[in-house]
């Protein structure tokens, strides 16, 4: 039934045509590396949602205010010291990943600094980097990105 789930999910954004940004394009480029889809996920968004942060705020605060709302994910991101008037969805998104033990370097999936400059190049080229909120157009902005989570 969840499988179903994630198949309905996957073609309504596809079917409406929803812009998914540079942690999925960036993700696309992790995979033939042996990054697992949803590890990519858990790497990139908290990086991504902070470099995005100048141009899509708004949407973030929303998505703040929704998560804080939530008993479950308040609870974790006050233990792990996160203040709802000072945290960004970069940090909560953070919280909650390291919460669940799930990996967020590149280095906790094995994949170097020599590396970087390639998924940089690469990322360009993917669809999905295109439609980012801050529009990333050279090589240098995706490595911003990257170094985010290097370590």
């Amino acid at each position: 039934m969840c499988q179903m789930g994630v198949i309905s999910a996957v073609k309504s954004i596809h079917y409406h045509k929803v812009p998914t940004g540079a942690s999925h394009g960036i993700g696309h480029q992790l995979g033939p590396l042996g990054v697992g889809h949803g590890e990519t996920s858990c790497i990139m968004l908290p990086a991504v949602c902070k470099y995005n942060a100048s141009v899509n705020g708004e949407q973030q605060a929303k998505a703040r205010q929704v998560l804080w709302e939530e008993d479950v994910v308040r609870e974790v991101l006050e233990r792990r010291g996160l203040d709802e008037q000072t945290a960004d969805l970069g940090d909560m998104l953070d919280a909650v990943v390291r919460e669940l033990s799930l990996p967020r370097t590149l280095h906790e999936v094995d994949v170097g600094q020599d590396k970087l400059d390639m998924l940089a190049v690469n990322s360009l080229k993917d669809k999905a980097c295109s439609t980012n909120p801050y529009p990333l157009k050279d090589k240098q902005q995706v490595l911003e990105i990257l170094n985010m989570v290097v370590e």
